[in-house]
């Protein structure tokens, strides 16, 4: 007797062993249809905005029903899967479904999954047809997003707080699509959203990347507690890693919403045409899907989810900043026509400090205070005085403290990361200015205007500055002018 109920226990469990690989099996068989079908030949890379692109939105709209999401948008015919927008003259749609909460006081706060569908499209190349498949940025995400969504939404009546599904439209353009989501729904009730992006080479990476975990309070503690399946390691950094490598979190983040990156990393020959889907490591991407399950059925059901005090990755812009500037680069003198030689360069410095004041997120003032060390070649000169056709030039040192007040137009990525222009005046009061050691006559008075292009990345900005004289030198003689260009790295307090 005791040798039969062995015998059938070891069958019990043989069978729900089996079943659970056949699940897990069916699993990936789903994953490696998704992730074929968006990185395959016909979607022709998924541009943003374009014919394929829409394909790939109608495909990810076709497994959402399969699956029994709800429509998450509305359109003037009611409840859709369709998040249309318009933006820089494109149009692009959202595919967004959710599963409703059970709790009558959660279920009104969201937790959100997104992944964006879109890619580079194709190039045509002497008549060859060159795609940028995406397999791994960012058809991986996708796929573990549409099983994920499955899997939640077997769970229906469990999870407390409502879970929204969304695939992002034009991430590759500008987040436009992650930026459109948040613009346009009760951003406040968002208790907490994770962005699924390029987690398809695992095996290579070693682990799963998640990315400002400080936007939670005691976040590192809550996501190692989270039930991680045997084989997948996770590993938690508080910010956000480079700003190079922004995903559609950062739409949120910048809305004061805890939010998260899951990535894999950049180990994959992303925007390359080798991002193929038979390069992707399926083992790995079942692991990822268990893990984002885990994730969002814990952030559903936890009664509390606190944002920590500095939720943003991007600082709001202030109204005043303060700043420390360096600059490395060369001064040039202009003669005139009249004179039988020209100009040469030779290398400058300075170091100063400014205040910016932003008027709004796309005009600010910049105001300088710079120890402006410049350095010239001066050519030689006959016994009469005039200068002379030679290889020979002599060192004239011209240092000036100088004041540039610039009005800066910029062109807003996010907040406190943007591009800018800037024009605007300069005085310059010179002090002694040596020729081979010697002092010679000059102007202690210049001014001219200035011109400059930059890029402000959160505190830390990048700029080339170029300073154009309207006064002289020297007052008397040719009428030569000591035009400077610098490249600069400045600092934000």
């Amino acid at each position: 007797m005791g040798k039969k109920l062995i015998f059938t226990a070891l069958l019990l469990s043989l069978s729900v062993a089996a079943l659970s690989q056949e699940r897990v099996t069916e699993a990936r068989s789903d994953l490696e249809k998704n992730l074929f079908t968006l990185a395959s030949d016909e979607m022709l890379g998924r541009g943003a905005g374009t014919e394929q692109g829409a394909a790939a939105a109608a495909y990810i709209v076709s497994r959402f029903g399969e699956a029994g999401l709800y429509p998450g948008a509305a359109d003037g015919s009611g409840r859709t899967f369709l998040q249309r927008f318009e933006r820089s003259s494109g149009r692009y749609a959202n595919v967004v479904g959710f599963i409703p909460g059970s709790d009558v006081r959660l279920r009104e706060e969201y937790i959100v999954l997104g992944a964006h569908y879109d890619h580079l499209g194709y190039r045509v190349r002497g008549g060859d047809t060159v795609v940028y498949h995406g397999a791994d940025d960012n058809a991986s995400g996708v796929a573990v997003l549409l099983e994920a969504a499955r899997r939640l939404k077997e769970r229906e009546g469990e999870l407390k707080r409502t879970v929204i599904v969304v695939a992002f439209d034009a991430e590759e353009i500008g987040l436009y699509g992650s930026a459109a989501m948040a613009d346009n729904m009760e951003v406040d009730k968002v208790k907490f959203m994770a962005s699924i992006d390029m987690v398809g080479w695992l095996r290579e990476a070693g682990c799963l990347k998640i990315r400002n975990v400080g936007s939670l309070a005691g976040g590192k503690e809550l996501f190692e507690a989270v039930p991680c399946p045997a084989g997948l390691e996770v590993k938690t950094t508080e910010g956000n890693g480079s700003p190079f490598t922004g995903s559609d979190h950062d739409s949120f983040a910048a809305r004061n919403v805890p939010a998260v990156l899951l990535t894999t990393g950049t180990k994959s020959p992303y925007h390359r045409p080798e991002d193929t889907a038979d390069k992707i490591d399926y083992e790995g991407l079942e692991l990822v899907t268990e893990y984002v399950v885990a994730l969002a059925t814990e952030m559903a059901d936890r009664e509390e989810i606190v944002p920590a005090k500095r939720v943003l990755r991007r600082e709001e812009p202030r109204k005043v900043e303060f700043a420390v500037s360096a600059s490395v680069g060369s001064s040039y003198i202009h003669y005139g026509n009249e004179a039988p030689v020209t100009g040469a360069s030779r290398f400058s410095w300075n170091a100063g400090v400014f205040m910016q004041y932003n008027f709004n997120e796309w005009l600010s003032l910049r105001p300088e205070v710079i120890y402006n060390h410049r350095t010239f070649r001066y050519p030689q000169q006959n016994e009469a005085g005039e200068l002379v056709v030679t290889d020979s030039f002599r060192k004239m040192v011209s240092p000036a403290l100088t004041v540039p007040v610039s009005l800066l137009l910029k062109t807003e990525v996010d907040s406190g990361y943007y591009m800018y222009a800037g024009v605007g005046g300069y005085y310059s009061y010179v002090f002694d200015t040596k020729l081979a050691g010697e002092p010679i006559l000059h102007n202690r008075h210049e001014g001219g205007i200035s011109l400059s292009l930059g890029w402000n990345l959160s505190h830390v900005g990048v700029a080339v500055t170029g300073y154009c004289p309207l006064s002289r030198l020297s007052p008397e003689g040719l009428k030569m002018r000591g035009s400077s260009i610098f490249f600069t790295m400045y600092y934000t307090f």
